[in-house]
């Protein structure tokens, strides 16, 4: 036992000789070691825990989470190189790279903290929402005051908050996606739900439409 133990130890000793050996060659060397920005560090969770997942919902559909929505799912922007103070929802393939190498710099980009807290919740959204419909609003791109999506999952959150995710199956891959979450209001969802729901949670009552 004693063995063991001083082995324990003799590791633990190694591993802090190490940190401290590293710290002192950045120094030494005059390397600065910068922090983690919260955009990486959001998709350092992401790849922990959403990364790759397949979720049965109850429509049936099998919506795979893919690490090229991410930058959608925080509504992820930079500025427009065009147009000066405006703002663009930014391309996975601009910034997928640096996300997956651990070095991307949020520096000229923002993104919605209320999504990006909110992502974790996804995976019980999808497998339990309080309802399904067809989403009025879809349109095959951003913009004209619709939202992609050919599906709307609904959680209600108290009376008048409502927490929703939208599906479409994109052809370019042959899967069915999220394309976006977020947080919103009764009003908004009257306006994109299809009556009747497609789907409503055992026990429950769809107020969506009325």
């Amino acid at each position: 036992m004693s063995t063991r133990n001083n082995q324990n130890r003799k590791q633990r000793h190694n591993c802090e000789v190490t940190g401290d050996l590293k710290d002192k060659l950045a120094a030494a060397l005059r390397i600065e070691v910068k922090p983690v920005c919260e955009v990486q560090r959001l998709y350092n969770e992401h790849k922990k825990f959403l990364s790759g997942k397949v979720i049965k919902t109850p429509l049936p559909e099998h919506v795979h989470l893919l690490d090229e929505n991410f930058p959608y799912w925080i509504h992820l922007e930079n500025q427009d190189p065009v147009r000066n103070g405006a703002w663009i929802s930014t391309k996975a393939n601009v910034v997928l790279s640096d996300l997956e190498a651990g070095i991307f710099d949020q520096n000229g980009f923002r993104f919605d903290a209320q999504r990006a807290r909110s992502l974790s919740y996804l995976p019980v959204l999808l497998r339990n929402p309080h309802c399904i419909h067809v989403n009025l609003r879809h349109h095959d791109e951003r913009g004209d005051g619709g939202i992609r999506g050919h599906y709307m999952y609904v959680e209600y959150h108290h009376k008048k908050t409502r927490k929703v995710a939208f599906t479409l199956r994109d052809d370019r891959i042959g899967k069915i996606i999220v394309v976006s979450s977020f947080w919103t209001y009764k009003k908004w969802v009257q306006e994109c739900a299809e009556s009747p729901a497609v789907y409503v949670r055992n026990g429950c009552e769809c107020t969506c439409c009325g």
